[in-house]
């Protein structure tokens, strides 16, 4: 990998459960996460540049790091835009949606960018994904939430079915 945010020359190839296509991508572009400014600066470009489905890894890396809230939140907040996400992308957004231990907000934006996933990827739709999102806004929407986040779970779940009939 390259200095500060710069783009690594690996290149891994992966096959995507949702087109059954191999997409090539850059094994993960945005170096040390700790130099949040700089990753900010990396995935803003990319993202400026439609470049985001090309870095896959490395976004589900932000996710799942727990040293900046911001990045997940940038994150969070751009990755609906990826028009083919790969399973694992998929997976670590329900998987930050279902986290008790997760703040309402990042678990909140999760909820949004899921539901413009699967809005976005309806064509190629995968109804396992689906189904386990269904079945985690199902457990999460059975114990008491705060009201902002049960609007979200409430909204997610009825979009969930439109999308599934």
């Amino acid at each position: 990998m390259s200095g500060r945010g710069g783009f690594s020359s690996v290149e891994t190839r992966f096959s995507d459960n949702l087109t059954g296509r191999s997409h090539s991508m850059k094994e993960d572009p945005f170096g040390n996460l700790a130099d949040w400014e700089a990753v900010l600066d990396v995935f803003d470009k990319l993202a400026e540049n439609g470049k985001l489905a090309e870095c896959q890894p490395g976004l589900i890396r932000i996710l799942k790091y727990k040293g900046n809230w911001r990045l997940r939140e940038e994150v969070l907040g751009r990755i609906g835009e990826i028009q083919r996400p790969c399973d694992q992308l998929i997976s670590q957004v329900i998987n930050i949606l279902a986290d008790d231990n997760i703040y309402y907000d990042a678990r909140i934006l999760a909820g949004d960018a899921l539901l413009q996933i699967l809005k976005n990827v309806q064509a190629g739709f995968n109804s396992e994904i689906c189904l386990s999102a269904r079945k985690v806004t199902e457990r999460l929407m059975i114990t008491p939430q705060p009201p902002l986040f049960d609007n979200a779970l409430k909204k997610l779940y009825s979009e969930i079915d439109l999308l599934s009939t």
